[in-house]
C-alpha cells in the first residue's frame, strides 16, 4: 500500500478552503477597535479572491501593495493579512522557511495577538508547515490550538467551517502515521459536518476515497469518488480536477482498469504542470500502472522521471528543514522574530560545518583502491554488467544522476523495493543502491558527505520501514534482490 497519498497537494488545496472569505475580518474580541483602512481592506478581499482564483502572481502583488501601504498608515491589520498572504503563497511554493518567517512577522503584529479569530489562523498555517515537512505529532497539536482559539468566534456557521478544515488535516497527518481508524474518524467528521462549502465536501470526500482505495475496499471507495466527482465539478478549478483525476486513477489501477488509470493520471500530470505543481507520485503511478499492463519500455521511462523529479524535490524537502527550528519555536506561542530568524541562521550553519566535516579531500584518495577491491569482489559473485564503471564512477562522485542511473541498469531492485515499502525516500533509496554495490557503512559516509552515525541511523530506519527482524542484517538483505539483474552481460 502506499503511504504517501495526496498529503501536501490537499494540505494546499484545504489552505485555500480555511483563507477563504476570512481576510476581511474586522472583529476584535478584546474589545479595542483599529481604525479602518476602507481601500486597504479591499485590496485584501480582492488579493484573497486572486489567490483562491489560483493566480498567484497577480495575489502576490497586491499584497505588496498592501504591505507597502499599511506600513504608511501603521495599519497592524493590514500588516497581518499582507504576512499571512504572503506566507500563504510561499506555501503554495512549497517554500516553508519563507512561509514560517512571513507566519511569524503576522503573529508579532499587535492585531493577531488581541484576535482570537486570526491568531487561529496563524496557527493553523503554522500546523500546515508541521504538516508539510512532516512533523506530524506536531502538527495535529497545532491543530487542535487552532481549534481552541477559533471555537472564539462568535459566528457558529463560520466556526464550524473553519473547525472541519483543521478536522480533514487532522486526519490526513493520521492517515501519513498509518493510524487509519483515526484518519477516518476525522475524515467523516469533517463531511458529516453541517456545512454547504463544496470545498469542504471535497477535500473530506475525496480523502475518505483514498483511504479505502489503500485499504483496497473498492466498494465503499466508489460511494465517496461520486462525492468527490460532484463537488470537483462545483469548485471546478485545475486543483479540484487534479485531485479527483488522481482518485480515480488509482481506483482504476486498483481495480485492474490500467488505461483508465493511465489516462486519468496523465490528465492528473497535465492539469498540475498549469498550475506549475510539480506531483512526482503521479509519474510512479503511472510507470507501476504501465508495468502492470506489461508496457515495460513506458513504466521504465516514467520510473526515471519519477526519479529525477523526486530527487529534485527532495532537496526542496531538505532546503525546508532550515524552518524547524522556527516552527519548533512558533509551538512556545511566545514568538521573538530576530530570535527565531538566528535559531534557524544557526541550525543551518551547524548542518553545513556538519556536512563539511565528512573530509572532501580524503575521498578522493580512497577511490582507485576501493574500486579495485569491489570488481574484485563482485566478480566472485557475478559477472559484472556493462554499466557497471559508469554506475560506480556516478556512485563515487556523489552525482545527483546516481540514482537514476542505477535505476535504469538494475530497475528489478528498485521495483521490488518500491512495491514492498512504498515509504521509502529517495535518500533511503540511494544507500540500498550503495549497498547493491557492496560499499560499506563507513565508505557511504564518505560518498555522502555524511558522518558515520548519520548512515548507521538511516540504515536502522530503513531496516524498521523493511520490517526486518533483528537478525537479518541490511546490507546481506539487499545483496539477495534480484541478483539476475547484476547478471546480465
Amino acid at each position: 500500500m502506499q503511504k504517501r497519498r495526496l498529503n501536501i497537494i490537499i494540505l494546499v488545496y484545504l489552505m485555500l478552503g480555511f483563507l477563504s472569505n476570512s481576510l476581511i475580518a474586522n472583529v476584535n474580541f478584546f474589545g479595542s477597535t483599529p481604525v479602518e483602512q476602507p481601500a486597504i481592506d479591499a485590496m485584501i478581499a480582492l488579493a484573497d479572491e486572486e489567490f483562491k482564483q489560483e493566480k498567484y502572481a497577480e495575489a502576490e502583488k497586491l499584497y505588496e501593495t498592501i504591505l507597502e501601504q499599511s506600513k504608511k498608515e501603521a495599519y497592524s491589520k493590514g500588516l497581518v493579512y499582507a504576512y499571512l498572504g504572503f506566507s500563504s503563497i510561499y506555501f503554495v511554493q512549497s517554500k516553508i522557511e519563507l512561509s514560517t518567517d512571513y507566519l511569524i512577522k503576522a503573529k508579532a503584529q499587535a492585531f493577531a495577538q488581541n484576535n482570537p479569530k486570526v491568531l487561529g489562523e496563524i496557527y493553523f498555517s503554522e500546523a500546515l508547515n508541521m504538516h508539510a515537512i512532516g512533523l506530524l505529532d506536531q502538527a495535529i497539536e497545532r491543530y487542535h490550538e487552532s481549534l481552541s482559539m477559533l471555537n472564539q468566534i462568535e459566528d457558529e456557521a463560520e466556526r464550524d467551517e473553519k473547525a472541519l478544515v483543521a478536522y480533514n488535516n487532522i486526519g490526513d497527518a493520521y492517515q501519513l502515521l498509518s493510524q487509519k481508524d483515526s484518519a477516518l474518524y476525522y475524515y467523516k467528521l469533517a463531511y458529516n459536518s453541517p456545512t454547504d462549502n463544496p470545498n469542504s465536501k471535497f477535500t473530506s470526500a475525496a480523502s475518505i476515497a483514498d483511504l479505502y482505495i489503500d485499504d483496497g475496499a473498492f466498494d465503499s471507495a466508489k460511494t465517496y469518488l461520486s462525492f468527490t466527482e460532484y463537488y470537483a465539478d462545483q469548485i471546478n478549478t485545475n486543483f479540484s480536477k487534479s485531485i479527483s483525476s488522481e482518485i480515480f486513477g488509482k481506483y482504476y489501477q486498483g481495480i485492474g482498469q490500467y488505461e483508465e488509470a493511465i489516462a486519468l493520471y496523465k490528465t492528473s500530470i497535465a492539469l498540475n504542470d498549469q498550475i506549475k505543481r510539480p506531483r512526482a507520485q503521479l509519474l510512479k503511478l503511472l510507470s507501476e500502472t504501465y508495468r502492470k499492463n506489461g508496457e515495460e519500455q513506458a513504466a521504465n521511462n516514467y520510473l526515471k522521471k519519477y526519479v529525477y523529479l523526486k530527487d529534485s524535490l527532495d532537496h526542496v524537502s531538505l532546503a525546508n528543514l532550515k524552518a524547524v527550528p522556527s516552527l519548533m519555536d512558533a509551538s512556545s506561542n511566545n514568538v521573538n522574530p530576530q530570535e527565531a530568524k538566528a535559531s534557524t541562521k544557526w541550525y543551518y550553519i551547524t548542518a553545513i560545518l556538519l556536512i563539511l566535516s565528512g573530509g572532501f579531500f580524503y575521498i578522493k584518495q580512497l577511490k582507485s583502491k576501493r574500486r579495485k577491491g569491489k570488481q574484485e569482489n563482485l566478480q566472485l559473485k557475478k559477472k559484472l554488467n556493462n554499466a557497471f564503471e559508469e554506475v560506480v564512477e556516478l556512485a563515487e562522485s556523489n552525482s545527483p544522476n546516481f540514482l537514476a542511473r542505477f535505476i535504469e541498469v538494475y530497475p528489478e531492485l528498485y521495483n521490488q523495493l518500491i512495491t514492498d515499502c512504498p515509504e521509502l525516500t529517495t535518500a533511503d533509496l540511494k544507500v540500498c543502491a550503495l549497498l547493491k554495490l557492496d560499499y560499506s557503512t563507513k565508505e557511504i559516509a564518505e560518498i555522502t558527505f555524511s558522518s558515520l552515525r548519520t548512515v548507521q541511523n538511516r540504515m536502522y530506519k530503513i531496516r524498521k520501514k523493511l520490517n526486518l527482524n533483528s537478525e537479518e542484517k541490511l546490507d546481506r538483505w539487499i545483496q539477495t534482490l534480484h541478483i539476475e539483474s547484476l547478471n546480465q552481460v
